[in-house]
């Protein structure tokens, strides 16, 4: 709600006598998130005598019959609004929060819509959203295919009045996030549904189709001053972690699957490999396509499928592919982008990713699908090896237990064939 003051009674009795917002039997098209126990909760004929006010914060799901115009009637508010959110993501919840612009003016929220007074440089530098992979505003699509993260890498991005949209809270502790009066504009005139935002960046997607049945798509994002690990702000993590596809960072992977994957244009001029997942059922034929490039034509792009040992050229067509069994996770197939030498690389050991999560008791390695031998050694902080193994190869993805190690900075050293990667990693 743009307004402050407005019952959710009198809202839902002066629209529904318009027979503007929908109703099933008891139940009104109007609900809340609960973060908690990641679940959305409709308001009905009996419940919302006592809803209260909306709080103007706070987002809420809502639907009409046919696109009618809703009717919110309060005060409008002058001064600067916090609203608060929580990270419940170790707690058998979600780090998401659906928030709202509370004004009935747009608001600047990325770097390319105002450099200091923007909503998410404001509340990713003071700690409130996730100021890592999920470093980012997640609008709904409203067709269906998911939530859309929009950073830095936008361009210009404006929150229109009431807009709704997601955030992945940093603390597990209740904190504020601010929606201050520096960041109102006049300037804007579109939302998350009306259109795709204004993107004069180097970028392309790539789109992952079924039949003609688009499924999914991640981007990748090219600029000054970026990295290959995580940027926050410009990388921003997939909204739902079980997608058809994503990609992953190439340096500091925690294993979080990217719907946005920002680095430098460097990478660009050089043979850059790009981990990606695709989490499709067996028997069930795609195709991943390149769409929407800005990048200069000369730089190449491939997909390698490493375990039939084929390379695509997505500038020529499309890879299609009818997988016999589930396909899940990283370290099959792989993006190669810039000036490559094809089949060079296959067991190089930038294909593998090492990384512990955070609330995990396991170290998760990937990508020794192409590789004969690997085993593992740790060592804590004084050189004490603590922990060897050796690994089954041939796998995408596998496990090396820490259960029982203290808490501590160690280094795991790991031999695969003839190459060696060591690794720093924090146990807590």
């Amino acid at each position: 709600s743009p307004v402050g003051g407005l019952s959710i009674d009198d809202f839902v009795t002066t629209n529904s006598s318009s027979s503007a917002i929908a109703q099933s039997g008891s139940t009104y098209a109007l609900g809340a998130y609960d973060n908690a126990a990641n679940s959305w909760n409709n308001y009905t004929t009996t419940s919302v005598a006592n809803a209260g006010n909306f709080d103007i914060g706070s987002g809420y799901q809502m639907a009409t019959n046919s696109g009618e115009t809703l009717a919110f009637t309060g005060t409008i508010a002058t001064t600067d609004q916090g609203q608060s959110i929580i990270n419940n993501n170790g707690n058998g919840g979600r780090r998401w929060n659906l928030v709202a612009n509370p004004f009935p003016s747009y608001l600047k929220a990325t770097n390319g819509a105002d450099a200091t007074n923007n909503f998410l440089k404001v509340n990713s530098d003071s700690g409130v959203i996730d100021n890592g992979s999920f470093s980012a505003i997640y609008g709904w699509n409203a067709d269906g295919s998911g939530y859309t993260p929009y950073n830095h890498t936008s361009g210009s991005v404006y929150l229109a009045p009431g807009q709704g949209f997601f955030v992945a809270a940093a603390s597990a502790s209740s904190s504020d996030l601010s929606f201050t009066e520096a960041m109102q504009t006049v300037t804007g005139g579109d939302d998350f549904v009306a259109g795709r935002m204004a993107n004069t960046s180097s970028a392309f997607h790539l789109k992952l189709y079924e039949d003609e049945d688009f499924i999914a798509d991640t981007k990748f994002y090219f600029d000054s001053n970026l990295t290959l690990g995580l940027d926050p702000g410009y990388d921003a993590g997939a909204f739902d972690q079980t997608m058809a596809l994503m990609s992953r960072l190439i340096e500091d992977d925690q294993g979080v699957g990217m719907r946005i994957n920002a680095m430098g244009q460097n990478s660009l001029n050089e043979t850059t490999i790009i981990p990606l997942v695709v989490n499709q059922s067996a028997d069930t034929a795609f195709r991943i396509s390149l769409e929407d490039a800005t990048i200069p034509s000369d730089v190449n792009i491939y997909l390698e499928d490493t375990q039939t040992n084929t390379y695509t050229d997505l500038r020529s067509g499309d890879f299609t592919l009818t997988p016999e069994n589930n396909l899940s996770d990283m370290g099959r197939f792989y993006l190669v982008v810039g000036n490559n030498s094809l089949g060079e690389n296959n067991n190089d050991v930038s294909y593998i990713s090492i990384y512990k999560a955070a609330n995990e008791d396991y170290i998760t390695i990937e990508g020794l699908v192409n590789f004969q031998q690997a085993n593992v050694r740790l060592y804590n902080i004084v050189g004490q090896e603590v922990l060897r193994t050796k690994l089954i190869t041939g796998q995408a993805h596998q496990r090396v237990s820490i259960e029982g190690l203290n808490p501590g900075l160690y280094v795991m050293k790991l031999k695969v064939d003839d190459k060696k990667i060591t690794k720093k990693l924090i146990i807590n």
